[in-house]
């Protein structure tokens, strides 16, 4: 009996040191590291086909992305993607949700949005916009036939 109790809690020690304590990650931003993430924004928009001739099939994609222009050194980052499968008709309405710890105000952003179809590039739209912290624009954006 003293054995099986010895035996028990020796299992029960074991059991609580291999625990872990439940401590959640810290989310970090990748463009400012000094920051931490802590307020999602919106932008949100309208996406436009010019032709009233699409005859959606299973394998289009629309992908909507954000880009941060940095100023500095000129290189280009994502802040946020959407993609859409399964198109239905233009125009198609997106809100696309971002880190505000990504953006300064004043920050150039490109909004690229493409659209494929079998695997091949249809159609893309290009805007650029400057940062506000108050909001996004609410953007209208027109494919371009390719």
């Amino acid at each position: 009996m003293r054995k099986l109790f010895l035996v028990l809690i020796a299992l029960t020690l074991l059991l609580v040191s291999c625990s872990t304590t439940k401590t959640p990650a810290q989310r970090f931003s990748l463009s400012y590291p000094d920051q931490v993430k802590h307020e999602n924004g919106f932008l949100m928009g309208t996406v436009n086909y010019p032709s009233t001739f699409f005859f959606p099939s299973s394998t289009d994609i629309l992908d909507i992305s954000l880009l941060r222009n940095d100023p500095t050194t000129g290189l280009v980052s994502e802040i946020s993607h959407l993609r859409y499968k399964n198109l239905q008709k233009f125009p198609i309405p997106f809100s696309m949700a971002y880190d505000k710890a990504d953006l300064r105000e004043g920050d150039l952003c490109t909004i690229l949005v493409t659209l494929s179809i079998d695997g091949a590039v249809r159609g893309q739209a290009i805007s650029q916009i400057r940062y506000s912290d108050q909001s996004f624009e609410s953007l209208s954006l027109d494919l371009v036939q390719i």
